[in-house]
């Protein structure tokens, strides 16, 4: 304790020593001076005290210190590990005194103590796993966005320099670049080292790209800091790897499609195919069991049927297998700085509807008594509608929300290719580039043309490029239209908007446009699956259960647990599904909305034909 106290009284220091003294003299004659210990730094102090040289050991065999600068995460390695192997004993001692209070206190079956026990076992195992995750995943997803933003990065820094813009100064502005995400952090680091450390532009990014996990970005950043110390010719050097980055996204593109499909195709196997064989299973189970208890002098008025198996692969595994699907598409998915608040924020909004809705629809189907540990037939089916209800809406507005906002986006990135390559011809007549934009916005490039006719507008108004172009684009979510558009201003604002550069953006965007359309119509292909295993996630299991035990001449309703387990399963994972099935084939889960509502109303109405075919 004596140590963990003078841990916190360092921290304090050290918050002190941040300010200046002028501030403190300020807060002398103000007001005593008071640091504010967070919950977090007590949490440090406390791993730093008991598990520093475990920590420090962690640290040096994962090489975390290496790690964190791969991944650009400024975490001291001796507090990251001695943290995580606090977090681990923390999770251990809670679950093992919480298997320990079951096991003392709850009767549990067979199963249940395995369960419990492989939980108690694993959970610690799990956390270490994660953290220690943590740093590579973080490399991977700063590697992955790196390279999705580099082509346009790369073009726009040769039209700066092309312009006359220094080094440094291209570095400045891409800090404040909001269409790139990644490249504008890696710009702030290099701003950082010049600023803070006194480095030269040149030395910075060297310094940076040198630790970075892409090889392309490093390959090309060391290759034109040779070329701008041996004098040689920048504007060239960077154009021939732009058009090598180019070519090069086209393949990666393509082989992205298929891995996207490939973890489609896991997902379906496990989710769908696995199921199905383990769902049987579980129904060849029960009915094996109720089998051997109506044989019995007690009947079946004794049969309890075990659902622990079933309810945890259900409500456990294969959501947890989504959730692994979801961040493997994620992760090797060409992403976008552009978000889809709004339909989350819709989201929100509607979860508290969605509530009085459940409540709604269970008082109206006469399921309330499940609330009193009822469970029959009828609040079976009763909570199969209110769940349904409940996730279609919550789920209905967002997707309606996205449907707008997608139909105004569809066709811009081929509308503004095409918009880019008239301004280039018309350019080519010599007039002014605001001239070039006004005479072409008479043309129809579809749903950019309301764009156009914005941005033209404003330039007649007399506002600039910039402005014009930035009110034009309020709204629209189209990343590579923003990029395309805001490169467009730059070139011409530095560079005075030479025809060849913007023809070769245009070609660009074009490559682009194509390459899009692919992914989505080959993924969309993709999405039929789902659909395919909803029906049969919904109505085998319960079909091949209601055979087997009608050959023994067993009611249904003694496995009502095992129907509730079942029916519920096979609804939350159809809508799981719905997600991953958006996020593949639009690469934001805001698309799942309606891929979900779609699969729940499948395998909702799937369920009712089931229920009445086996005559509940």
């Amino acid at each position: 304790m004596k140590r963990l106290m003078n841990l916190l009284k360092k921290l304090s220091g050290r918050k002190e020593e941040a300010k200046t003294r002028e501030q403190l003299a300020v807060t002398r004659i103000t007001k005593p001076v008071g640091v504010r210990i967070t919950v977090r730094d007590v949490f440090t102090a406390f791993s730093l005290s008991f598990f520093e040289p475990a920590g420090r050991w962690l640290a040096r065999t994962f090489e975390l210190e290496k790690q964190f600068t791969r991944a650009g995460m400024n975490i001291h390695p001796v507090k990251y590990g001695a943290e995580t192997v606090s977090l681990v004993m923390i999770a251990a001692v809670f679950c093992t005194l919480g298997f320990i209070t079951m096991l003392l206190t709850t009767r549990l079956t067979l199963v249940e103590t395995i369960v419990g026990a492989t939980i108690t076992v694993t959970a610690p195992i799990m956390v270490f796993v994660l953290r220690l995750a943590r740093p590579y995943t973080a490399t991977l997803l700063r590697k992955s966005e790196t390279e999705n933003e580099l082509p346009f990065f790369m073009s726009y820094v040769a039209t700066m320099v092309r312009g006359g813009y220094s080094l440094e100064r291209v570095i400045e502005r891409a800090t404040q670049l909001k269409v790139f995400k990644a490249i504008r952090e890696e710009a702030r680091r290099i701003v950082t080292r010049i600023k803070m450390m006194g480095e030269d532009p040149a030395t910075a990014l060297e310094k940076v790209a040198l630790h970075h996990p892409s090889t392309r970005f490093r390959d090309i950043m060391l290759g034109y800091i040779t070329t701008l110390r041996s004098g040689g010719d920048v504007v060239h050097y960077l154009e021939v790897r732009t058009r090598e980055l180019v070519e090069s996204r086209i393949v990666e593109i393509r082989n992205t499609i298929g891995r996207l499909m490939s973890f489609l195709e896991v997902y379906t196997i496990f989710g769908v195919v696995v199921s199905i064989t383990l769902f049987v299973f579980f129904a060849v189970s029960a009915a094996i069991t109720a089998a051997q208890v109506a044989r019995t002098p007690e009947g079946l008025t004794v049969l309890n049927v075990d659902v622990t198996t079933p309810a945890i692969y259900n409500f456990f595994f294969l959501p947890l297998l989504g959730s692994a699907i979801t961040l493997a598409v994620h992760v090797n998915q060409p992403r976008t700085p552009v978000r889809y608040g709004e339909v989350y924020l819709v989201l929100l909004v509607w979860l508290p509807i969605s509530v009085a809705i459940f409540v709604l629809v269970l008082a109206l189907t006469n399921g309330i008594s499940i609330f009193a540990g009822k469970v029959g037939i009828k609040e079976v089916k009763s909570l199969v509608y209110a769940i349904s209800a409940t996730l279609i809406g919550a789920s209905l507005p967002p997707a309606i929300k996205y449907r707008l906002m997608a139909r105004r986006q569809r066709g811009l990135v081929r509308s503004v290719a095409d918009f880019l390559r008239d301004v280039s011809e018309v350019r080519k007549t010599g007039l002014s580039p605001e001239k070039c934009i006004i005479l072409v916005s008479s043309r129809s490039y579809k749903n950019l043309t309301p764009i156009i006719e914005r941005a033209a507008a404003s330039l007649s108004l007399g506002l600039n490029l910039e402005e014009a172009l930035r009110k034009a684009l309020k709204g629209v979510k189209e990343w590579f239209v923003i990029a395309s558009l805001r490169f467009l201003t730059d070139s011409i604002l530095v560079g005075g908007g030479a025809p060849d550069v913007i023809d070769t953006l245009a070609r660009f965007t074009q490559v682009l446009s194509e390459l899009e359309e692919e992914t989505r119509r080959r993924m969309r292909s993709q999405v039929v699956l789902p659909y395919l295993g909803a029906v049969l996630l919904a109505s085998t299991p319960m079909i091949i259960l209601y055979m087997l035990l009608s050959l023994a001449r067993i009611p249904i309703a003694t496995v009502t647990p095992l129907l509730l387990v079942l029916s519920l399963g096979s609804l939350i994972n159809s809508y799981i599904m719905g997600l991953i099935a958006g996020k593949a084939s639009q690469a934001t889960m805001a698309a799942g909305f309606q891929h979900a509502i779609v699969l729940t109303l499948v395998t909702v109405l799937t369920l009712s034909v089931t229920f009445t075919f086996i005559g509940v």
